[in-house]
């Protein structure tokens, strides 16, 4: 799974590099170190392809009860997209999206402990992973828009630390994510682990199982 993930970077710097525009919500948005699910977080959208936005952590289906059922929704599985009620319909009519990381989080066992890893991309300052994204209208008929990380199977690095990791895309992957005519089942074919050999981790804090612990020396090695 992936539960937890990092942005350190400004949002603006970001912009920059990567040739997009922030929504004013983005504008306000101060980098965090330990994103967890509910939180706000920037997200590029198939609606707005050109536009960092902020969504929510764990995605709220348009007709759930509920916003808390976005605790249970953080992920979605890669080899299931198609057969989920809830994850189908967004995949078919384009309610994909990009969600932006520098790096992410996993536990591994240990005995009775579990050890926190950070993950990252030494040759990326920032990517992608893919996710999907929903629109829930609360009682108040605000809307709450929220997002989900797909998940696939670990490649050897990431094996040895957890039997899940989050579908990090290439650039040339994150433009096909989001454009609106492709065929579902030629983009399940992009939901494949990143190469190992291209991301490297190390041990971290366990102050980082609190999301209250959020702040750059969380990331520190140990």
């Amino acid at each position: 799974m992936c539960g937890r993930y990092s942005v350190k970077q400004d949002l603006k710097k970001v912009e920059d590099q990567l040739k997009l525009r922030l929504s004013e919500k983005a504008k306000n948005w101060k980098p965090s170190y330990n994103i967890a699910p509910s939180q706000l977080a920037p997200v590029v959208t198939s609606d707005k392809p050109d536009v960092i936005d902020v969504f929510h952590f764990g995605l709220v289906p348009h007709w759930a009860k509920d916003k808390k059922v976005g605790y249970k929704m953080i992920n979605a599985r890669s080899e299931t997209l198609l057969e989920k009620p809830s994850f189908k319909p967004l995949l078919v009519n384009n309610k994909r999206c990009l969600v932006l990381a520098d790096s992410f989080f996993e536990w591994k066992k240990q005995g009775k402990e579990k050890q926190p890893f950070r993950i990252y991309l030494p040759e990326r300052e920032v990517f992608f992973f893919a996710g999907l994204w929903s629109s829930w209208k609360d009682p108040e008929g605000e809307m709450y828009n929220s997002y989900s990380i797909i998940t696939t199977a670990p490649n050897k690095l990431m094996a040895k630390i957890h039997d899940r990791m989050p579908v990090i895309l290439t650039r040339e992957e994150e433009k096909m994510w989001l454009e609106p005519d492709q065929n579902p089942k030629d983009l399940l074919k992009l939901l494949n682990a990143y190469p190992a050999d291209a991301m490297k981790a190390y041990e971290i804090s366990s102050k980082v199982n609190k999301p209250t612990n959020n702040y750059p020396e969380i990331l520190d090695p140990v």
